[in-house]
């Protein structure tokens, strides 16, 4: 809840943002970089800034491509 409040008040300032999630093979030396505290678990950071554009039209597989459910 807080990443879509943070997301929508961005937004309402005129800005864009983009979700990126970490991989964890790079937790230690983004860590280290930065200085975040070892009990602190890396998940995700929201990159805002100014847009260029509107976002576009996105396409999704179906979801019969993308779930499969055995036994049920």
């Amino acid at each position: 809840m807080l990443q879509f409040a943070v997301w929508v008040a961005l937004e309402a300032e005129g800005l864009g943002a983009n979700l990126q999630h970490y991989n964890p093979i790079i937790n230690a030396k983004v860590a280290e970089e930065w200085k975040i505290p070892s009990n602190w678990k890396l998940s995700s950071q929201l990159v805002f800034g100014g847009r260029t554009g509107e976002a576009g039209d996105k396409a999704f597989k179906p979801v019969d491509e993308l779930f499969k459910a055995y036994g049920a």
